[in-house]
């Protein structure tokens, strides 16, 4: 009997000193195993529970029980700097003092002529939510949006902290702004006008008048387009006769095009897509329509430098020829060119 409750005694101890070792190990966000077990490491406590699909050990202390906050809200820039085109994404960055954990499908509004909602796109487990909305055909908005104070909705879902905490959704709103515009092409270019006012000077009897001088300046840019983007407009894996293989080529300032300038491609198949549509404005579209017999079983792709201008002109809407260098896009099985 002795022997016995000495043994129980020996194993109780050794399995008390690797429980106080796997306790050691414990911080806030570490993994753990059994939910519900209480772990005390220095002044802190812990206790493993399961978030999401993961069990880690989650503070008890009343500080991590404090409500997540918003400390910014901020609408990421568009690529093309100072403006929207209908296709391009927009994106809310809202960021909170501690991580927070989301569910569902929270929503944040915009402050638009044409748009409202923003989807929630990912971030849980971080402080930085990311919300996005791609803009298409018919969404304009001529004085620019903003976001709206306040706005942001769980629509069903949470955002609470890693404690479960929910989170407080308060936060300021962004001004609409000229800058964020929106539409099918880029805003038109500001003229700005300067004129010098009349100045009249009268000394005893003798009357000086100096004649009134208008001038009238329009301010011209000088830059040079550049090429910020090429990308393919795929159909979702592959082409076929009768379809259009077509490539949109986006620069950072409006481009007015004479001629039929083209852009090769690096195909079994095809080797150049000819100018489409674009002249004016800042997104051009390069195409080629698919006949039977076009086959392209490794992908289409675009080596760097590819634009030729064939005779004809790219230019700004000053007349400054545009820069045309460009990055190359690899060919890839996504964009295969079959017969069916």
């Amino acid at each position: 009997m002795t022997k016995r409750l000495v043994g129980l005694f020996v194993g109780l101890c050794l399995l008390g000193g690797l429980q106080t070792q796997a306790l050691a190990a414990a911080s806030a966000g570490g993994k753990c195993r059994s939910t519900g077990k209480i772990a005390v490491v220095g002044t802190a406590r812990f206790v493993c529970a399961k978030v999401g699909k993961t069990k880690v050990w989650v503070a008890l202390d009343s500080a991590s029980f404090k409500a997540p906050v918003i400390t910014s809200v901020i609408i990421a820039p568009s690529v093309t700097s100072s403006y929207y085109l209908q296709g391009q994404f927009i994106n809310i960055l809202v960021t909170f003092d501690a991580g927070v954990v989301v569910t569902g499908s929270p929503q944040i509004f915009l402050d638009s002529d044409t748009i409202g909602k923003m989807t929630y796109f990912g971030g849980t487990g971080s402080q930085v939510l990311l919300f996005s909305y791609a803009t298409v055909a018919g969404d304009v908005d001529n004085v620019g949006f903003g976001l709206k104070a306040n706005s942001l909705v769980l629509n069903g879902g949470t955002i609470n902290s890693m404690n479960g905490t929910p989170a407080t959704l308060t936060h300021l709103g962004i001004a609409r702004s000229a800058t964020r515009k929106l539409g099918p092409t880029a805003p038109a270019v500001t003229t700005t006008v300067t004129t010098v006012a009349t100045t009249v000077t009268t000394v005893a009897t003798t009357a000086t008048t100096v004649a009134a001088t208008t001038t009238t300046t329009t301010v011209a840019s000088s830059a040079a387009p550049k090429i910020t983007s090429v990308a393919f407009k795929e159909p979702g894996g592959k082409w076929i006769p009768g379809q259009n293989v077509q490539v949109r080529v986006i620069f950072d300032l409006p481009v007015v095009i004479t001629g039929s300038p083209y852009i090769s491609v690096l195909s079994d198949a095809i080797n150049k897509l000819t100018y489409l549509e674009g002249s004016g404005g800042v997104s051009l579209i390069f195409s080629y329509t698919v006949i039977s017999g076009d086959i392209d079983n490794t992908g289409v792709g675009i080596a760097a430098n590819s634009i030729v201008l064939n005779s004809g002109t790219l230019k700004s809407s000053s007349g400054v020829v545009a820069v045309v260098t460009h990055a190359a896009v690899d060919r890839s099985s996504s964009r295969k060119i079959l017969a069916s």
